[in-house]
């Protein structure tokens, strides 16, 4: 039996006028087209006969709805609609979103498969990521170990804290903390590490997504935490102590980005020349020195 496939799933940008707004028009216009549509707020509001989710926020609104279809264990495409102030990964303007829609509709879009992170501890899974892992140790104390890439140490690390993000992820956290942003079409992941001890310098690094990256944790007696996604990850009550490994490897969970007409360059550009006319434009004034 086919399952029908005439439904059309939002997750809204909560808190956003703009986006409850543009939903309103955009779930009127489906309707028209004879779409039934509803909301998600969480993973068990995914419903199935769903054609495509549409995410309308910022980048954070995407990641959230990428991570929830993984959790579902439904491959259904992600339309990226933006009503946010970053929109490293939306297309289209919320108020603009029909026009593309109408694309969609008629099979004129484009897909991005996208792999998500699983996690390990001592070899024990705990969890997965589709923005970044992120290793950190307790408040105020330094970050210390040995990483690893495909068995081999590559460096002794001490600092802050150590960024792993596929290209969905390179263009949040890792971006701000100097990593580079990937290209969706390269099966790699980002390495960065933040504010690194002057005695140990590893410069930002892109791996084939399939390399195995270990971190090993040095003897230290302070706490250490793997963040996943922004959250804590569950590693059953204990605590992450020195000597422990952690491993990140690509996972078998994918989820789908569906675009209709911009490049990845051209939203980049996008977004770098809107953020840049946000800045305040500080003029000379007469004596400064250059």
């Amino acid at each position: 039996m086919v399952e029908m496939v005439n439904k059309v799933g939002f997750m809204v940008r909560i808190g956003s006028q703009m986006a409850l707004s543009s939903t309103e028009d955009i779930s009127k216009f489906l309707k028209g087209r004879g779409f039934a549509t509803y909301t998600i707020k969480g993973v068990d509001d995914v419903q199935d006969g769903t054609f495509f989710i549409i995410s309308n926020g910022g980048d954070g609104t995407v990641l959230k709805t990428a991570r929830t279809v993984v959790e579902r264990g439904r491959n259904i495409p992600i339309f990226p609609v933006n009503s946010g102030t970053v929109g490293f990964l939306t297309e289209v303007d919320a108020r603009n979103a029909i026009p593309e829609l109408e694309k969609i509709l008629k099979g004129h879009y484009k897909e991005e498969v996208h792999h998500a992170l699983d996690v390990y501890l001592e070899g024990k899974y705990v969890g997965f990521a589709v923005n970044d892992v992120v290793i950190t140790c307790e408040y105020g104390r330094i970050l210390d170990g040995k990483l690893f890439l495909d068995n081999i140490l590559v460096s002794t690390i001490r600092g802050d804290r150590i960024i792993i993000a596929p290209p969905l992820g390179s263009t949040a956290y890792n971006l701000s903390a100097g990593g580079s942003i990937i290209h969706p079409k390269l099966e790699a992941m980002s390495i960065t590490c933040v504010a690194q001890f002057y005695t140990s310098r590893f410069f930002p690094l892109i791996v084939p997504i399939n390399t195995n990256v270990k971190f090993v944790l040095s003897d230290t007696p302070y706490d250490n935490y793997v963040i996943l996604d922004g959250q804590i990850a569950e590693t059953n009550g204990k605590k992450i102590t020195g000597g422990h490994t952690i491993e990140v490897k690509v996972s078998q969970k994918t989820f789908k980005l569906i675009y209709t007409e911009r490049s990845f360059y051209e939203r980049i550009n996008k977004v770098i020349l809107t953020q840049q006319e946000k800045l305040p434009r500080i003029e000379p004034t007469p004596g400064d020195i250059y």
